[in-house]
């Protein structure tokens, strides 16, 4: 029994970003919409665009929340309108469908060349294809978008009040929790680094770092997102200080790998890496104690002070950046 639920849990990478707390909030959205609006006389015949706007907006931190909501909202304005001009002219068929998606995407490409907006292009589909009838029975492009638009809003009203709601009550642990998975991960590299150096391919240990760069800036975004909340409590200052000095880290390990990877010798001593490795581990217990009194932590820091390490160096450069991240949390 043990072995199932150890196959079915979600990964530990997986807990740390509160994935658990994001199927919560996502089920007592749908809740929640179906139960308001289910057999209300407009947007209970557009149920889907509800459900489907509620989870595209459901984020850890209201403020992305609102951002999201915003943009579905544009982009569906813009899909519909197109579309609704298009359709009014020359109606529905094997033509109009096609046009109203692809000059959708033709402006949205002139907006931003790198995207397009899959909501714009559902709501160009959907003006088409869920085609409202007003009182005399005729086709109505207006009565469609109306509904869409009221569908969409009524979903993004849900997840904005469920994301502030679990941002309010978990917001101090969410940051923790995703620093916590930034600092293991570093220091499940640095192990990873120091067991193939010398025989082991470094190809998939490099995939897996540059990945990492994505996940630290996201953190570095729910930080200042986390700010603008004005929430006492959290040294706010303290988690951007640090994400930026193991962003900077995580870069100098990425250049240490690569120098590897094209030379017979490394560019890092192993047992100095061993250091950073404990210090990282430091701050992770510093930020994760309640009761921390910060001295492991500043005993680290001056163990690392007293390393001896080439200056202008690939590792002196991930020194640097380790002790500052350290001294972040000393100085918060």
């Amino acid at each position: 029994m043990n072995w199932f639920f150890e196959r079915i849990k979600l990964s530990r990478q997986a807990v740390l970003f509160d994935s658990y707390l994001y199927l919560l909030k996502g089920f007592l959205s749908i809740l929640t919409g179906y139960i308001l609006f289910h057999d209300h006389p407009i947007i209970g015949r557009d149920m889907i665009s509800l459900f489907f706007a509620t989870m595209l907006t459901l984020e850890p931190v209201n403020i992305i929340g609102m951002k999201s909501g915003l943009d579905q909202i544009k982009a569906s304005i813009l899909g519909g309108v197109v579309t609704a001009i298009i359709v009014s002219l020359f109606g529905v068929n094997m033509w109009t469908i096609p046009m109203g998606v692809i000059i959708t995407m033709y402006i949205s490409l002139k907006f931003n060349w790198r995207f397009v907006s899959p909501v714009a292009i559902f709501t160009a589909i959907y003006m088409t294809q869920y085609i409202q009838l007003d009182a005399f029975g005729e086709p109505s492009m207006w009565l469609t978008l109306r509904l869409r638009l009221f569908a969409l809003g009524a979903g993004i009203a849900i997840a904005i009040f469920y994301n502030y709601v679990f941002s309010r009550f978990f917001h101090a642990s969410m940051l923790k929790k995703r620093v916590t998975y930034i600092l293991e991960s570093l220091v499940a590299y640095l192990g990873e680094y120091s067991s193939t150096e010398g025989q082991g391919d470094l190809k998939p240990l490099k995939t897996k770092i540059t990945g990492l760069f994505a996940d630290i800036d996201l953190v570095i975004s729910h930080v200042q997102d986390f700010k603008k909340v004005k929430e006492d409590g959290l040294p706010y200052d303290a988690y951007g200080c640090a994400l930026s000095e193991l962003r900077d880290f995580t870069h100098y390990l990425l250049d240490v790998i690569m120098y590897r990877m094209k030379h017979p010798t490394g560019a890092a001593d192993l047992e100095t890496l061993a250091t950073f490795s404990k210090l990282l581990c430091e701050i992770h217990q510093t930020i994760n104690d309640k009761n921390s009194d910060r001295k492991a932590l500043t005993q680290g820091v001056k163990r690392n002070q007293s390393l001896s390490i080439e200056e202008d160096s690939y590792l002196s450069a991930m020194h640097q950046a380790c002790l500052n991240a350290a001294k972040c949390f000393l100085q918060g």
